[in-house]
């Protein structure tokens, strides 16, 4: 399938199959997250192509789909393709994300955002690791695209471990040609993504995680805090914004519109 509705389907009638749950067409569109004009549209593209079968019930007007040998032979080689690329995955996410969010909705919209700006090439360093405020616009831009509520918030950051600290975006600490402040952004109220960690990596620990996300739970100048599994403790603080962040968002307003048609057009 060329669309995510197609693709849907397939893992739904797949999965359904080799539960042996039975596959009627209510149900299918009672159960997913689509238009029963886009499932009705793709479900008949499956019945001319062999791939699905459509039997009346007895009483004239119930549906069930039933899955084709043609099917069964792709749900394998879908499984075997899966298992041998991208088991991975799931490893690399691991090393490099680390998500703390407070529900599963959540949870999978993080990964989701991790899996895609990984793939398209935003979170090295070379590219928008580094760079906080537009990492975090497009941040916003995807997951309002989603159809979630999304801000942009300045702080700054302390990783503490031990005796030792790093600070992110805090005054008096950047380099030279660096903006003093940090750009998170905040979802639903209910979940601080941090994407434009580059500069840790960089100045802290090069095997520093590439993103963080985590609940959003402000109290006094604390935004967000996360204990790491190496022993740092990471707080996100708004008792310093830059003043010169307005104008740092309002620099790459364009190009995250260049940026996002990109995300669309790959990932739609």
């Amino acid at each position: 399938s060329s669309s995510m509705v197609g693709y849907d389907l397939f893992l739904k009638i797949g999965n359904d199959f080799v539960s042996g749950k039975p596959l009627e067409l209510e149900v299918v569109f009672q159960e997913m997250p689509h238009s029963e004009a886009e499932l009705r549209s793709h479900i008949a593209a499956m019945v001319d192509s062999g791939l699905l079968v459509a039997q009346t019930g007895a009483d004239g007007g119930s549906v069930r789909l039933m899955p084709t040998q043609r099917f069964v032979e792709l749900l394998k080689q879908y499984q075997s393709k899966f298992e041998s690329h991208f088991i991975l995955r799931k490893d690399l996410r691991s090393q490099q994300l680390l998500a703390m969010a407070p529900d599963a909705r959540l949870q999978h919209l993080v990964e989701t955002l991790y899996d895609h700006f990984y793939d398209i090439g935003w979170l090295y360093l070379h590219n928008f690791g580094g760079i906080c405020f537009l990492m975090s616009s497009l941040v916003k831009r995807v997951t309002t695209a989603y159809g979630f509520n999304a801000r942009i918030e300045s702080c700054h950051v302390e990783i503490i471990r031990g005796e030792h600290s790093f600070n992110l975006g805090s005054p008096g600490y950047a380099a030279p040609g660096q903006i003093e402040g940090h750009a998170v952004c905040v979802v639903d109220d209910s979940v601080l993504i941090d994407f434009g960690l580059g500069n840790v990596r960089r100045g802290f620990r090069r095997d520093f995680y590439w993103a963080l996300a985590c609940s959003y739970e402000p109290h006094d100048t604390v935004m967000a805090e996360m204990q790491l599994p190496q022993g740092e403790t990471v707080t996100w603080m708004n008792d310093w914004q830059t003043p010169d962040g307005p104008a740092e968002l309002a620099k790459y307003e364009a190009l995250v519109e260049e940026l996002f048609a990109l995300y669309v057009d790959k990932f739609g």
